[in-house]
């Protein structure tokens, strides 16, 4: 570097020299290009931050690391030539410096509270996320709000700081390698192609240079946060800062990470009459719409009997209003059923009777999900995409125009089933303060309050409470491949609630009765579509642990080969037993008697081989058959093949006759 006491002395030759050559440098622009950079916003950073590379950091205040980047030094005639490209990569180089800036802050503040936040965040990496996103609002105003940060005269004058510095770097470097007279000799052309090479070789390789540049640039940014710096440090020790960003009001409920509310493998949702009734109405787009009226699904049951309406408050009863909620009944889809489960689960983890107000995060609603943020880069924030959130909005549209109208529901009151009939909505959604809040598409707020409406309260209280586990693969499954899976785990989920008293988990399910409950239109056309596609979708449940086994209840096999099979398979019946996990949460509300429950799962099956599925299997694959051909000659369905193959099944005494047949 040079020697900058030689500037005091204006008699010295070197200083002489080197004023000399750098008069002759042309004016140049630095263009920064930063490699995308992990930041805060990138979830698995976010797990280990602040690591031990940033706390070094910010113990040696170095606000702006050194990192990978392209440098490009231009001439300032071909920077005039291209003024808008190349502006805006100065723009984003400022952008890149002002987040850096912003991730340091950030750092600061968990390094010097550390021992506060480290056993508040213990496995909580969501909690850690809204801190960061809470962090990264304060310092991002306040220096977006410096005046040396936010006007372009300050990025002047340091963009002709660094300029100068650079300038004289090089000269320094080009005098030393080969000499004043020899540069000297060079004409002005010649001078300045030598000079923007060595310059580039430099951001390009030179490591000396490139530590010194980043500690003098480091310094220079230091004295321009340097009142940021200040303010955290008359801030430091108070606890306050950490209830600010921690504490709520006590009106509702204190909002909990969402990994936290799950409970293992399984969500907690209502499992009432009426709520299954909203769940099935929504999922199977039971509701009707005629000119000048609100969307209704109507219900005629023995302990339900009513409607529930897609209707608006009183004040938004508008001919728009209805056009809106008319489309939104027929698009409606396993999106916002995910979205009902959702809500629901994280109001009942959070607030146990249903007269209270919680909190709900709109980010949490899609991380619920399984749901996976984007990753953030230079000069942006990650997170979830817009039209993600958009569905959420819709969905939660959906939800508080919910209004049931009930002339009859049978409720429990001290042990004793009575008739009552109600009326209310579903959800009431409310901003901080309490006002009412309108939910729109166009509108997307950090976070809402809810409570439930007067109707649930009645299935929420002391001994009569109903609530059922749902494994989380019912919202987490794609809503539109996976639809039948999503369907079915819903409706069995309820189903294993409701025999959880007598516990007679492996009473028979009716196949139409299972179709009609998800949804299925039978296609009398082509009816082992639907066969396959049910018995797929129960082989897949089985596969990923959701239920712990399938099979048909007393079924003969046979009946496919004769004409009008299809109403004898409607009417046959399939066992599908819970996990022991949702057994055992279900055991205390047991009745303590015995209880027969069926245990012949297939006709005589102390007569079938229990190898016969593994045998089977090494025989078809040694003679090279794919199951839709051993299916097609022994005119045996392709799903209860494989079934019987993984051992989820014994097939019946006429299967299993024609298998060994085939074996032999």
């Amino acid at each position: 570097m040079i020697n900058y006491d030689l500037l005091l002395n204006d008699t010295n030759y070197e200083l002489i020299h080197h004023q000399s050559i750098a008069n002759k440098i042309d004016r140049f622009q630095v263009i920064i290009i930063h490699d995308r950079q992990p930041n805060f916003f990138d979830y698995n950073y976010l797990l280990n931050f602040p690591s031990e590379n940033v706390r070094k950091k910010v113990d040696a205040n170095r606000i702006f690391p050194r990192v990978k980047n392209e440098t490009f030094v231009v001439r300032q005639q071909n920077y005039e030539d291209n003024v808008d490209l190349f502006f805006k990569m100065r723009v984003d180089a400022r952008r890149e410096l002002l987040a850096k800036a912003t991730e340091f802050m950030i750092a600061k503040f968990f390094s010097t509270y550390e021992s506060h936040l480290a056993p508040l965040l213990a496995d909580k990496p969501t909690l850690k996320w809204d801190i960061i996103n809470k962090l990264h609002d304060k310092y991002d105003k306040m220096l977006r709000a410096h005046v040396g940060l936010n006007d372009e005269n300050s990025w002047n004058v340091f963009s002709t700081w660094y300029r100068t510095y650079l300038k004289n770097y090089t000269v320094n470097e080009l005098i030393v390698k080969h000499g004043y007279d020899t540069l000297n000799a060079l004409d002005k052309e010649e001078l300045n192609t030598l000079f923007l090479e060595k310059m580039s070789n430099s951001f390009a390789s030179n490591d000396s240079f490139l530590n010194t540049f980043t500690t003098d640039v480091n310094a220079y940014i230091e004295k321009m946060v340097s009142e940021i710096l200040m303010a955290f440090e008359s801030e430091k020790n108070s606890m306050e800062q950490i209830n600010e960003l921690l504490g709520v009001s006590p009106n509702f409920s204190v909002h909990q990470p969402i990994e936290a509310t799950v409970k293992t493998n399984n969500l907690v949702v209502m499992s009432n009459a009426v709520y299954q009734f909203i769940t099935e109405a929504i999922s199977n787009q039971k509701f009707v719409c005629e000119a000048d009226q609100w969307p209704r699904a109507t219900i005629h049951g023995s302990k339900l009997e009513g409607s529930l309406q897609l209707l608006p408050n009183e004040d938004n009863r508008t001919a728009s209003q209805m056009n809106l909620l008319h489309g939104y009944a027929h698009t409606l889809s396993e999106v916002d059923v995910d979205v009902l489960d959702s809500l629901c689960h994280m109001y009942l983890t959070q607030s146990p009777q249903a007269d209270k107000r919680v909190e709900i995060r709109i980010d949490d609603l899609l991380t619920i999900r399984g749901l996976k943020t984007k990753l953030g880069g230079t000069g942006r924030r990650g997170g979830y995409e817009k039209e993600q959130r958009t569905q959420v909005m819709k969905a939660l549209s959906v939800m508080q125009a919910l209004w049931m109208q009930l002339d009859s529901v049978v409720v429990y009151e001290q042990g004793k089933p009575i008739n009552k009939n109600m009326q209310g909505r579903a959800f009431v959604f409310t901003n901080e303060d309490g006002s009412s809040f309108e939910v729109t598409e166009d509108i997307t707020p950090e976070r809402l309050f809810i409570k439930l409406g007067e109707v649930f309260n009645h299935f929420l209280q002391g001994s009569t409470r109903q609530v059922k586990l749902l494994p989380n693969q019912a919202i987490e499954l794609n809503p539109y491949q996976r639809k039948w899976e999503k369907k079915l785990i819903r409706y069995i989920s309820w189903r294993w609630r409701t025999q959880a008293r007598k516990a007679s988990y492996l009473q028979p399910h009716k196949i139409s009765t299972l179709l009609e409950k998800i949804g299925i239109q039978i296609d009398t056309q082509a009816p082992s579509r639907i066969r396959d596609r049910l018995e797929k979708a129960l082989d897949l449940l089985e596969e990923e642990g959701v239920i712990t086994f399938w099979q048909y209840n007393q079924w003969n096999e046979d009946s496919m080969s004769k004409k009008g099979w299809l109403r004898v398979w409607l009417d046959a019946t399939i066992i599908i037993a819970p996990p022991d996990e949702i057994v055992s949460y279900y055991e205390p509300i047991e009745r303590k008697k015995s209880v027969k429950t069926p245990t012949n799962f297939s006709l005589e099956p102390q007569k079938v081989c229990k190898s016969i599925g593994n045998d089977f299997k090494e025989c078809r694959i040694k003679r090279g058959l794919t199951l839709k051909q051993v299916s097609d000659q022994l005119k045996i369905s392709t799903s209860y093949i494989s079934n019987i193959e993984r051992g989820g099944a014994l097939p019946s005494q006429t299967v299993y006759k024609k298998m060994k047949e085939w074996l032999n």
